[in-house]
């Protein structure tokens, strides 16, 4: 939305139906281009890359005692259960981060329904990060 002087109201709004009746030509060129075979080639790279990532995580989490409910798929998030190592997610993320330093995102931050005792872990980083983020979190859980 725009706040504009009533004046120029009827020419944006022309321009506004000109962007709004049909994707752009670049738009349109832009969504072609990822149906391209390498296009189609580097997204299959990065699903392979992410899978990886997560087939290391969930089972480093499990092995932790964070239980993942959940296998994540198409996301780049685990969500474990921290309640063997206490009440509270939010009290126990800051504990990882200080005595870890590992960042997880604490439950309640996605609403308060069952979400005390989750918490989540981005896996969006690279396999050696992510095996030196579970081997930080084994010392300070062990």
């Amino acid at each position: 939305w725009l706040v504009l002087p009533p004046a120029l109201v009827p020419a944006v709004e022309k321009l506004a139906q000109n962007l709004f009746i049909c994707a752009s030509s670049v738009a349109q060129h832009a969504a072609l281009a990822c149906f391209a075979p390498a296009s189609i080639a580097e997204y299959e790279r990065r699903r392979a890359a992410f899978k990886a990532r997560r087939d290391l995580v969930v089972p480093g989490l499990r092995a932790l005692g964070l239980d993942v409910p959940v296998m994540p798929d198409g996301a780049f998030y685990a969500w474990a259960d921290s309640s063997r190592f206490g009440s509270s997610s939010w009290d126990l993320v800051f504990e990882l981060m200080d005595r870890a330093h590992v960042a997880l995102t604490p439950g309640r931050d996605f609403g308060r329904n069952g979400t005390e005792t989750m918490l989540r872990l981005s896996y969006a980083n690279s396999l050696s990060q992510l095996e030196e983020a579970l081997h930080r979190l084994r010392r300070v859980l062990a």
